[in-house]
């Protein structure tokens, strides 16, 4: 690893480490922790700045016994099927997703098709970011869709309602896309022509990066 390289890696340390809490005087670890990673999840959570898998691994080094299992650092199959643009955003977006209770994979997948990991996308209706959160849909799940850890957070959780009330990844897919009052009234996936090209390629990457249904 080069210099700057090194350099960048340990100011990310920094960084994730000082949104920590001191540790208690006396303590035999060098910070306060429950052993279960939580912690270290909700800090990468919010980072507002994309994560590359390698500083995935150096973090995990560095953490040692209290860094999280999981995670590009442990999930290079999942990462490597990742377009190139979504690889720096594979840590924030299995962090927003655990936190929801929703496959990491189907999360990546849904964001691929929503904005091929783009945080600065816009739509012409006014969707915006990573998973094209609409700005009430935003408002109503409260995040911020401009923050891209937020926009992911707001995503997996509007992503996780769906599923809740479907019971399905595909109608919940339809839901995300078309709003849960078409397809409850189409009583499965709505004939929009957007809508039906856009759940079997959300499905299509999920199977590309090992999801199964």
């Amino acid at each position: 690893m080069t210099l700057p390289a090194i350099a960048a890696v340990e100011s990310r340390i920094s960084e994730i480490q000082s949104r920590f809490p001191a540790p208690a005087s006396g303590g035999a670890s060098s910070r306060a922790s429950d052993g279960s990673g939580a912690d270290f999840r909700a800090a990468l959570t919010r980072a507002s700045a994309p994560m590359h898998p390698a500083d995935w691994v150096q973090l995990r080094s560095h953490m040692g016994a209290d860094a999280p299992s999981g995670g590009p650092g442990q999930l290079g199959a999942w990462v490597q099927g990742l377009p190139e643009a979504g690889r720096p955003w594979a840590a924030q977006i299995e962090a927003a997703a655990t936190e929801a209770g929703v496959d990491p994979r189907l999360l990546a997948a849904l964001t691929w098709a929503e904005s091929g990991f783009n945080a600065g996308a816009r739509s012409g209706a006014g969707a915006i970011g990573l998973t094209q959160l609409m700005p009430g849909t935003a408002a109503g799940l409260g995040v911020d869709p401009v923050d891209p850890a937020q926009n992911l957070r707001g995503g997996a959780r509007y992503l996780r309602t769906q599923l809740d009330r479907f019971g399905s990844v595909d109608l919940a897919l339809a839901a995300y896309n078309a709003g849960p009052g078409r397809v409850a009234q189409a009583g499965g996936v709505p004939r929009i022509a957007e809508t039906q090209a856009y759940v079997p390629r959300v499905l299509s990457y999920y199977a590309q990066l090992g999801g199964t249904r």
